[in-house]
């Protein structure tokens, strides 16, 4: 179990048993789905970022596409995905009921339009948005490692799973930084031998092994979105110009540090992809920035070279 003891999920518990005979039955299987199969390698430690300060991030409740629970079961993944990420250090995650309020109240939704994912970063100050779905539940007998070797030896295993699917949205433009998927994969021992006609009872998980297949779903999708957010520079919008200087809205909230570089990128062209979905492909620094001051919610910047006004989008950088 990943999460820490206060972090367990037993606040799920009365939620998980209500949808245990649907699962049992088979409701809401997505049969044929693209499984990943990237390695899952241990690490100690936290997955290190590009960016010189934390990232503000905040996650939108997920969608419940296989009946894990009630209609509040996205907020209660939303919060279990926030405390796994509260997790590393170098992430400053928003409380997942403000961020819940915020997007009900606008009556926005999984999945995000580019321009509601921008929206919600400008208004909730963040980083990056996250949203995601419960998107399989299933159930499988299989040998799997030596025991496919030993086939004719070796009884089919029961195995218990949940996919759970992740993306995060870049604030300046809305485009997707990292769209990944997990899926757990309990073992809960012998599959049920099969009768003389060929029938089998079917196997009905516990509420311990759901809970156990949702919490390797969530470790897993968690390190494999970190694996795409860990490249992302500090982006933040400029909220003040004035003389030769320039402020965001970022601070020692975030851990910023005095003297870190930050440009302005000029806009290179637009793609249109097959599904008509543009992407602004930018081009070489238009304006260069060094932190100076570092106040508890804001920075000042001074411009060193070319024009920043408000609005614009300016992001962390490294000198060549």
């Amino acid at each position: 179990m990943f999460l820490h003891p206060a972090r367990s999920l037993r606040p799920l518990a009365a939620l998980l048993a209500l949808s245990l005979p649907a699962l049992a039955s088979g409701c809401g299987v997505v049969t044929d789905f693209i499984h990943d199969n990237e390695y899952n390698v241990p690490f100690l430690g936290n997955m290190d970022l590009a960016s010189p300060a934390h990232l503000r991030v905040g996650v939108i409740p997920l969608e419940d596409q296989i009946g894990l629970g009630p209609a509040d079961m996205g907020e209660h993944l939303a919060r279990l995905i926030t405390e796994q990420f509260a997790d590393n250090d170098e992430l400053v995650m928003v409380d997942s009921a403000s961020v819940a309020r915020y997007v009900q109240g606008r009556g926005y939704a999984h999945p995000l339009t580019p321009e509601q994912a921008m929206e919600i970063c400008r208004d909730l100050n963040l980083n990056l948005v996250m949203e995601g779905a419960a998107a399989h539940y299933g159930q499988n007998q299989m040998r799997l490692g030596w025991r496919k070797l030993a086939r004719w030896f070796t009884d089919q295993q029961q195995y218990v799973q949940i996919l759970l699917s992740l993306r995060a949205y870049d604030p300046s433009n809305g485009t997707v930084v990292t769209s990944r998927a997990f899926e757990s994969r309990i073992h809960v021992g012998d599959a049920e031998p099969r009768g003389a006609m060929g029938e089998q009872t079917a196997y009905r998980p516990t509420q311990e092994i759901v809970e156990e297949s949702l919490d390797e779903a969530i470790e897993g999708v968690y390190l494999r979105a970190m694996d795409g957010i860990r490249a992302m520079p500090f982006k933040a919008r400029v909220t003040r110009v004035s003389g030769g200087a320039a402020e965001i809205s970022f601070g020692k909230d975030v851990s910023m540090p005095r003297g870190a570089k930050f440009v302005k990128l000029s806009h290179l062209e637009d793609i249109v992809n097959d599904i008509q979905v543009t992407y602004s492909v930018p081009g070489a620094p238009s304006a260069r920035l060094t932190v100076t001051d570092v106040q508890a919610d804001s920075s000042t910047l001074s411009i060193d070279a070319g024009t920043v006004e408000v609005g614009d989008f300016i992001q962390s950088w490294e000198e060549d």
